[in-house]
């Protein structure tokens, strides 16, 4: 967008606000939460999620601040750190990798089996109804691979009422984003269907960007000379249908669907030019529960997950060209698929006491070829074939031991047996007893305290065990840690609400990748601790303001001989803050600034490098505008890095500032 077509939309908001509108829209019925997306049944024993922080994202926080994916959502998030660009975007959570949290959709692993982990950026926000994210000792019905948390991304579904949505956005470098929903209920049936699609020719770097910087520029392996971030474009197609049948309150059953296509270079780095010619992954999801009895629940869910990418290399040509290194291949396909399912009961054992069950069952398998036009051996490689069963058995009971006072223990029992190994050695199943604990106390109606401990196993994932390019050891230990949580929080009455938490992990055999080895090895001791802030505020009537702040230690020892060291891409210091104000002639604005600082990664030499602080400026625009005959619409401008600050992490450079216009329609 043009600084001419920017100027005539602010202009054009400005005359609108002036006009006599309808009442603020209505959120549709539509816009229903999926609850069955959820794997724990929240109305039957809920203090489980009081133990620990959980943090939820709205429907209506995400359209605040304008996210356009699940990374953008979740960046604001205390504890949590999104870097994006490279291949993946890279999450961290209270310092775990990604790779250490459980990623769900509508409660189904979200993964691609060979990562263990999945690119958020590239799942859109259109059909997302409500994202929650679960820290520290997360429920044990949660099953295995739950080190660093859970987050769950939970879909819409058709409410009473017929509903369409429609909403289009353009930006720089010829980006544009459509996507369409409709939902309604027919008797005791109810469906959602929603279609989205976004593309880019790639983000703008900052007008401060020096390509002779010596460190992201021309001649060094990110070989950045300004402009448009190389390798920065994407298309991105999602769609998402799901139909439920509710015979009456105590039963209830759903098959959804949900479906993501994309294309999407990878921002350049370590001299290695790559793009994904596709990135296709659905799921099929058959969830159900049941009221067997006034005190007996069943909750069932089946799944099959499939994920096909092919990964090529772009090197650049000879006017564009870097020194040259190990050339891995040609084109990389996987063909990832996961299926399993999960089974819980929830047994009411009186005022006192709520028991419940669960049994989880995940088939990992991933098939992958890679082909090689250069070397002394070129042509097709043989296909690879990789494949593990996860099973978890768990148990929780939930006891009011006294007024106001509850008690969450539970255990469980994991193990993960891998099947198949390429003609390598099948490593030995191996299996983890994990017990933990917690209190709730309400101290008063608007005071809480709570309290946790938790022991978590994370087992190696398929690329960690056999990966020949990649360092992979099938010997490896499983990941453990002793997660502690205390923290308290505070509604002081009905404009303030405080609420803080403090952890402490202590990790033993952390899988870490060796540079200088080039393998996945355990190291001996690692801890991460911190401290949560989080305060919500809202002074006078339209304004909100919401501040929040986390400090992060995180930090590893080779074993107990070696120096401890600083864990890379982790920042020590992380500052949101959020500010909206809605004005009566329908004009809502949203500000948000985060400030990081004090995060470092190592060069192949094991220097360290530590990055520069940034500060960063969004904004938001949305003009609500007259109802027509039924039609609710709304005009909005986005606003991202609005100082145009000119930072890096750990995959280069970021993007500079940029804009994005558009309108929502709904009727």
């Amino acid at each position: 967008m043009n600084k001419r077509m920017l100027f005539s939309f602010v202009v054009l908001l400005g005359m609108l606000g002036q006009a006599s509108l309808s009442p603020a829209m209505e959120i549709k019925a539509a816009e229903d939460v999926f609850e069955l997306g959820d794997v724990l049944v929240k109305d039957k024993g809920g203090n489980i999620g009081l133990a620990t922080t959980v943090n939820t994202i709205t429907v209506e926080e995400i359209k605040k601040r304008g996210a356009q994916s699940v990374a953008e959502a979740l960046d604001f998030v205390p504890g949590i750190d999104v870097q994006a660009n490279g291949k993946n975007t890279n999450l961290k959570l209270r310092g775990f990798d990604q790779v250490d949290v459980k990623v769900l959709i509508d409660g189904v692993p979200a993964h691609e089996s060979y990562f263990g982990s999945l690119d958020l950026d590239l799942i859109p926000v259109d059909s997302i109804a409500r994202i929650e994210v679960t820290k520290g000792a997360s429920s044990v019905l949660y099953g295995s691979n739950t080190m660093g948390g859970v987050i769950n991304i939970i879909t819409k579904k058709g409410g009473k009422k017929p509903v369409t949505t429609f909403t289009t956005s353009f930006g720089e470098n010829n980006t544009q984003n459509y996507a369409a929903s409709h939902g309604a209920a027919l008797g005791k049936f109810n469906y959602w269907m929603s279609y989205g699609y976004r593309s880019s020719d790639g983000f703008e770097l900052s007008d401060d960007f020096d390509e002779h910087n010596g460190l992201t520029g021309l001649g060094t392996e990110f070989n950045e000379d300004g402009g448009t971030r190389d390798l920065s474009d994407f298309i991105k197609r999602t769609a998402n249908a799901k139909l439920g049948y509710e015979y009456d309150t105590d039963s209830k059953v759903y098959l959804s669907f949900d479906y993501h296509n994309n294309e999407k270079g990878c921002p350049t780095h370590s001299y290695r030019y790559w793009k994904y010619n596709e990135w296709d992954q659905w799921q099929l999801n058959l969830v159900g529960q049941h009221d067997v009895t006034d005190r007996v629940t069943m909750k069932a869910r089946m799944f099959y997950v499939d994920h096909d990418d092919t990964l090529e290399d772009v090197s650049w040509d000879e006017d564009h060209s870097t020194p040259s290194k190990k050339k891995w291949f040609e084109t990389s396909s996987y063909d990832d698929k996961s299926y399993g399912g999960e089974v819980q009961a929830y047994v009411d054992l009186g005022p006192w006491s709520q028991l419940k069950l669960g049994m989880n069952y995940l088939k990992d398998n991933h098939k992958q070829q890679d082909y090689i036009d250069t070397g002394s051996n070129p042509g097709l490689r043989p296909q690879e074939e990789y494949e593990a069963d996860t099973y978890s058995f768990a148990v929780e009971n939930e006891i009011l031991a006294i007024d106001k006072l509850s008690m969450i223990a539970g255990f469980s029992y994991d193990t993960k047996d891998p099947k198949k190994a390429n003609n390598q050695p099948v490593p030995d199943k191996v299996d983890a007893f994990n017990p933990q604990m917690g209190i709730v106390y309400d101290v008063t109606d608007t005071f809480a305290l709570h309290a946790s401990v938790g022991k978590k196993t994370r087992f190696p994932q398929l690329k960690e065990l056999y990966s020949k390019a990649a360092g992979g050891n099938p010997d490896l230990d499983a990941q453990q840690t002793i997660a502690y949580e205390v923290g308290a929080s505070k509604q002081f009455n009905q404009w303030l609400n405080l609420s803080m938490a403090l952890f402490y992990n202590d990790i033993d055999d952390r899988i870490v990748y060796k540079r200088n080895d080039q393998i996945y090895t355990n190291i001996g001791e690692s801890t991460i601790k911190g401290v949560e802030f989080d305060i919500a505020l809202t002074p006078i009537d339209k304004l909100d303001l919401n501040v929040n702040y986390t400090w992060l230690s995180s930090k590893d020892r080779a074993d107990s001989s070696s120096p401890e060291l600083d864990a890379e891409d982790t920042p020590e210091h992380k500052l949101n803050l959020g500010l909206g104000y809605a004005f009566d002639f329908g004009l809502s604005t949203f500000l948000q600034a985060s400030y990081t600082s004090d995060q470092i990664e190592y060069d192949k030499k094991g220097n360290e490098i530590e990055y520069d602080s940034f500060f960063l400026i969004n904004a938001r625009l949305v003009q609500k505008l007259p109802m027509i005959h039924g039609l609710d619409s709304e005009i909005f401008l986005d606003v991202k890095n609005l100082m145009d600050e000119d930072y890096e992490e750990s995959n280069g450079p970021m993007p500079g500032r940029n804009f994005l216009a558009g309108m929502t329609l709904t009727f």
